[in-house]
Formats: structure tokens, sequence, C-alpha cells
């Protein structure tokens, strides 16, 4: 059960207790006052948010890795990557074969199970087998892969993990990406996405998360803040849902209870586009279909898909495939000697919305040419 509450980041549910936010839901009459009260500060809030999603739309026209390296990369070493069972895994792996085959590195793939946190560690033995610089996977946090490190600090080898509750540390750790900071980020833009779009009036929001993935936690605590401080006269409430929900298909059906318990509720918010990418259907089926408006974070091409048709307000990408370059940049620098750049660390979410989409993509890497870039830093384009 302990292994359960901590299997990573990429998907997940429970119905559980709501939790108030901004407004008292109790107190209409204090609810209404605040809005008179914070009526300044309502106004200050709503331009923050609209600055917000505006400068959030716009795609970079660099890689967050700026610094050249001093020569080109030693070829023919190995990097190991640990693939999980969830179809984010796979774009990750690809970007780390895509950028390895350009400096001249062998990649071996080893798979493991979120569900049994024992096969990351059994992987991770294993690939101390290939002599790598480096591997690199995500999901599970630290406290599961601990025991491992002192072996790697003995073979010199990097461990380089991402999307985890906090940003690992100690012996042989080279931190990724998406750890609590970039996860705040993520919650910070959904929170200002929503107060944009109602623009004023006050409506109340649903946050939909899978406490099993703490990963989302900055994303939900963010987003309530973020909510409260932007709008005085918003209120939100909060879905948890079970991991045995999430993999059963129960998810739609948790909030179609929720919201009809809530009349009250505009917005649904999923703190990962992925969880309610069926949403709208399952919406529609119950009649509810025009009466929300649809938020998340991480989204693949379904829920790109579902803001171009109409049925989702906006998503935010995912760089996977980026993501794997990222990895193969630490691990250069790694065999190199040399610090790691803060760019290596970064993901920071660009929001998609029927303005900026184009073509729906499973990995939304942005800038387009992010591998050319890539190739010049290591001297190989």
């Amino acid at each position: 059960m302990r292994s359960k509450r901590w299997l990573g980041a990429a998907a997940g549910m429970a119905l559980a207790l709501f939790v108030t936010g901004c407004s008292s839901s109790a107190d209409p009459a204090g609810s209404s006052g605040g809005r008179s009260a914070n009526g300044a500060a309502s106004a200050a809030g709503l331009a923050e948010a609209k600055d917000i999603v505006q400068k959030a739309q716009k795609f970079p026209t660099a890689i967050p890795v700026t610094e050249t390296l001093p020569a080109k990369p030693p070829s023919g070493k190995t990097f190991v990557f640990l693939q999980c069972d969830q179809a984010t895994c796979p774009l990750q792996g690809n970007g780390v074969r895509a950028a390895a085959a350009a400096i001249g590195w062998n990649v071996k793939t080893l798979n493991w199970k979120q569900s049994d946190p024992a096969t990351l560690v059994t992987a991770m033995r294993t690939a101390l087998q290939y002599h790598p610089v480096a591997v690199s996977f995500t999901g599970l946090p630290q406290e599961l892969w601990r025991t491992v490190q002192p072996q790697y600090k003995a073979a010199g080898v990097a461990i380089i993990p991402s999307s985890l509750p906090t940003t690992p540390t100690g012996d042989a750790v080279i931190p990724g990406r998406a750890f609590e900071n970039d996860e705040a980020s993520l919650g910070k833009l959904l929170a200002a996405t929503y107060v944009a779009d109602d623009n004023g009036a006050g409506s109340k929001a649903l946050m939909v998360t899978v406490p099993d993935y703490p990963v989302y936690t900055p994303v939900v605590d963010t987003f309530n803040s973020e909510v409260g401080r932007l709008c005085p006269a918003c209120s939100t409430s909060v879905l948890n849902v079970t991991l045995a929900q999430l993999l059963g298909g129960q998810l739609n059906s948790a909030i179609i209870s929720k919201v009809k318990t809530e009349p009250d509720i505009k917005y649904i918010v999923s703190v990962n586009s992925q969880f309610i990418s069926q949403l709208p259907q399952a919406l529609r089926g119950a009649n509810l279909d025009e009466k929300f408006k649809i938020l998340g974070g991480k989204g693949n091409s379904v829920d790109q898909a579902n803001v171009l048709n109409g049925t989702q307000l906006a998503t935010v990408n995912s760089p996977f495939v980026m993501g794997g370059w990222q990895d193969i940049d630490e691990a250069i620098r790694f065999a190199m000697g040399l610090p790691i750049p803060e760019g290596d660390h970064s993901a920071t979410p660009i929001l998609l919305t029927k303005n900026n989409i184009g073509k729906p993509l499973d990995s939304y890497d942005v800038p387009l040419d992010y591998a050319d870039q890539f190739k010049r830093l290591w001297k190989v384009d």
C-alpha cells in the first residue's frame, strides 16, 4: 500500500473531500461583501491574470539551455534510459535516442512498472552492468530508490530523474525537470487562465487531482492560492480521485457526481488534461456539456484536439521528446566535467489554445528547431 501512495508523475484518481477556496461558500453575504471590498484588488488581479495568459501563449524561440560546449562530446559512450509503462515514457525515450545518435552514443532501454517500484530499483542495478555515463527516468520519489545511490556514486554514474514531488539530492544525482517549482508554475498558469477567462464574474472552479501522484500537490496548492490572490470573489473545490478510480475508468463519473452536488461550479480544471480527455463526451452524455468550461495541464494530442473543436478551453504542452534531449545534455556535461546549466532543469509551461496549437501532438516541443539548437551547442551540427 505504501508504494501505491508514491506512484509518481504522469496520470492518476479518489473521490474525496472538497476544499473551499478564496470565498466562503457557507456565507453568501460574505462572498458578495468580499467582492465589493476587494474590487480594486480584483481588477488588478484580473489584469495580471490576462497578462500571464497572453505571455504564456507565446512560443519560445530558443531552447532553455544556452551554454555552448568547449569541444565536441566524447563519442562511443553509453546511456541507459529506464522506461516506465506509461504512454508518455516512450516519448522521452525517443528524445534520448535521437539526441544520443547525434553525438555517437549508444542507448540501452530497460523497462519497469510504475505500479511496482521494485522493478525500477532492479532496472537501476541492471543498468550499471552496461557501464553507462548516466541513466534517466521519471516518476518515482527518491525514497523508493535512494538505496541504489551509493552504488552509482561508486561507479561514477549519474542518475538523472524527472517529474518527482521534490527535487532529488545526494550522491550521484543530477536533477532533471518537473519538480515542485515547475509544478507550481503550472498551477499558477492554470489559475490565471481560469481567472482571465472568467473575467471578474467570480465563478467557481473544480480542481481535479490524484493524490496517489504527489508530484501534483504543488499544482493544486498553487492553483488555490493564486486564485485567492488574483480573484478574491472566486472560489474553488478540490476533487481527490484515487488511483483505483482513475485506472478503473471512474474519473468522469466522479466529476459528474461532484458537479451535480455543487451546481455553482462553472470551470473544471485538471492537474493533467490526459486524465479528462474523455470528459467532454461524458458531460454530453449527462446533458451537462453546455454548462462547463474545461481546462487542464500536460495535454496530449487528444486534449489539444478537444481545444480545437471547442470542447475544452485550453491545455498546457508536454515537451517529453525535448526532455530526452535535456537528459543527454546533462549527461554530456557530466561526462566532460562541466557544470550543468540551469536550463537543463527547465520545463516552462506553454498555454495551448485555439490560437496557437496548430497540429495536435502527443509531445508538444517548442521551439520547433530545438534539435538543431542542441546540436549547435554540442558542436555537431
